[in-house]
């Protein structure tokens, strides 16, 4: 049953999403399971104890609550018309954003009202390139795939939560092994642990060629093995198929842009992965296999960090999405923190210069973005302001970590947006994230399907509790 949460804030941003919905492939709404009970006196509870845990009842209905939190910041957004001195209120109905409102231009004294100063709503945030039981800050990905398997679950559980409490209330696992993504998704579905909701891409695909993708465990090299690879994806349940068309990023230039699946190869995928209402990305970084992902359809490049000028033009004007995923080479605790000084390092940092210079064009170009961390767990604002620094403007940026995700994912106006009817998954920042998107490091609170899953420094008074 419902139960409606009241938000006043000063600043919000509203994603946009203009295109048809593409076929839906997980759950959206409230998780499936346990649901705590509210207790009628709510005075000095937390807000994430008044709201219950991850989870709704099932099969039993229960009491409809209001509970009324107000909370006030200086500016409004809503990704369309601009800034103001508006405060809006958000009105919360089960696991949906039942209205929003503006009130007056000057807001009242009020005892009762949060004031947060400087804050921003977004839409729950979406990680659109991440994986299950890995980690790129702890080193090493290739032996944390031989985890055994309790650890290497145990581990994407922990991994997971990080996530969701960093603002990502969405997230798109691409690749791992025995099917235990698809397996993590319906648990954090049916509220046996907390996590983004998932889309999933089962085990990845890569050629017994490829110097890359270890998370890739279906290892083929012609056109009927990837098909068959792709059927038994589709089978257990995965949301999308994901090929490994380039393989390692460092060496010579020749060797990191040598393909592993060319045109026939990732037409055969992508063609059975569209017949299925699904769609495909591919890890890829630039040459002759950039050229085939185009050719033949691939939705999403992951990556791309050594894509020409005419592949950023072409992906522009087709639709191609690109998820660029630069932190895990430039953060301290990434890709480059783990090599020791010498003459490798030296080299890694001259590729890696090459790949912010691509970046920035491509920040330049057009081209339809995505955000994604590439399992540096609770790190898509790093992700953000790495790509800030390399141009991409705040704007930019917050639509492409949530509208312009929804939209690849297939959930256009129903995540990554705040609008009336939408799943109600927000993310409370400091700061004006309209600035500098910086600001998503410090998070205040983190609501997904209407449920209260993060509190940070913000203590929130309960102001009213009727039955509706």
């Amino acid at each position: 049953m419902a139960r409606p949460v009241v938000f006043v804030c000063g600043i919000v941003f509203q994603g946009s999403a203009t295109s048809p919905r593409h076929t839906g492939f997980f759950q959206v709404g409230a998780p499936r399971g346990r649901m705590d009970g509210i207790k009628e006196s709510c005075e000095g509870q937390s807000l994430t104890r008044l709201l219950g845990s991850n989870g709704h009842a099932a099969g039993r209905a229960a009491e409809r609550v209001m509970v009324a939190i107000k909370i006030r910041a200086q500016r409004v957004w809503d990704g369309e018309s601009g800034s103001s001195d508006q405060p809006v209120t958000i009105a919360v109905e089960g696991d949906r954003i039942r209205s929003i409102a503006r009130e007056g231009r000057s807001a009242p004294a009020d005892n009762d009202v949060i004031d947060l100063g400087d804050a921003t709503i977004l839409p729950g945030l979406v990680d659109m390139h991440t994986h299950l039981g890995i980690n790129h800050q702890t080193g090493d990905i290739k032996a944390q795939m031989q985890n055994p398997p309790v650890r290497h679950i145990l581990d994407g559980v922990s991994s997971l939560r990080l996530d969701l409490e960093s603002g990502v209330t969405t997230a798109k696992l691409n690749g791992d092994r025995e099917f235990y993504d698809v397996q993590m998704r319906n648990a954090i579905r049916d509220g046996v642990v907390p996590g983004p909701r998932l889309a999933v891409s089962g085990r990845g695909i890569k050629s017994s060629g490829c110097t890359g993708g270890v998370v890739a465990t279906c290892i083929v090299d012609d056109p009927d093995a990837i098909e068959r690879c792709v059927d038994q994806n589709l089978a257990a349940g995965a949301d999308w198929i994901k090929l490994f068309s380039s393989g390692k990023v460092f060496g010579t230039l020749t060797d990191v842009l040598q393909p592993f699946y060319g045109f026939a190869e990732l037409a055969v995928a992508a063609s059975k992965a569209h017949a299925a209402g699904k769609r495909m990305s591919s890890h890829c970084f630039g040459g002759e296999a950039a050229d085939a992902c185009i050719r033949a359809g691939v939705d999403v490049i992951d990556h791309g960090w050594l894509l020409s000028d005419w592949h950023l033009e072409a992906m522009a004007k087709q639709g191609t999405w690109l998820c660029p995923t630069v932190g895990v080479l430039t953060h301290p605790e990434g890709v480059l923190g783990h090599l020791s000084h010498g003459p490798a390092r030296d080299e890694a940092q001259r590729r890696i210069d090459e790949i912010c210079e691509v970046a920035r064009k491509a920040l330049r170009s057009g081209v339809p973005l995505l955000v994604g961390t590439d399992a540096m767990h609770g790190g898509l604002a790093y992700e953000l302001k790495t790509l800030q620094d390399l141009g991409g403007t705040p704007t930019t940026l917050l639509k492409a970590v949530t509208s312009n995700a929804a939209q690849a994912l297939g959930l256009a106006g129903e995540i990554g947006v705040l609008r009336p009817g939408a799943v109600a998954d927000l993310a409370v920042v400091r700061g004006n994230a309209l600035q500098d998107v910086a600001c998503a490091a410090e998070i205040l609170l983190v609501m997904q399907a209407g449920r209260v899953v993060k509190e940070g420094e913000m203590q929130p008074q309960i102001t009213q509790v009727a039955q509706i």
